[in-house]
């Protein structure tokens, strides 16, 4: 039942994100004031979980999950998830590619890194067991 809750949230912000004004879609991840460093490169799965954030981005190759935060680092104007995401993921699909993301924090040993998606190539939509 709270998987289904979370799943409603998720879909709603989501939809609301994607259908408000053009003005979300005007600025990329890449220019969005609240950065703290450059924008680097990862192979990895995109998949929708329960808790804060609900969209996590496992690193292949590592132990490290990355955080794609909407809400805490959200501003008018910027846009923290591509499109071609929004419309792709929920809880019964995970995204593997090769995504451009820029940090909202340092990286930091035990923490999650939070983080907003700038691009996404080589997408492979799969569906979870």
């Amino acid at each position: 039942m709270a998987r289904l809750i979370l799943l409603g949230l998720v879909v709603c912000v989501m939809a609301t994100t994607g259908s408000s004004s053009k003005v979300f879609e005007d600025k990329p991840c890449r220019e969005h004031p609240k950065l703290v460093g450059k924008c680097f490169k990862v192979h990895g799965r995109l998949s929708v979980y329960n808790g804060a954030p609900a969209l996590r981005l496992f690193n292949s190759g590592t132990k490290r999950v990355l955080g794609i935060s909407e809400q805490r680092f959200a501003l008018p104007g910027y846009r923290n998830v591509p499109q071609e995401i929004t419309s792709n993921i929920d809880q019964d699909k995970s995204l593997i590619g090769d995504y451009v993301v820029c940090p909202f924090t340092r990286q930091r040993r035990g923490e999650m890194q939070m983080i907003c998606i700038e691009s996404v190539s080589n997408l492979e939509v799969r569906q979870n067991k």
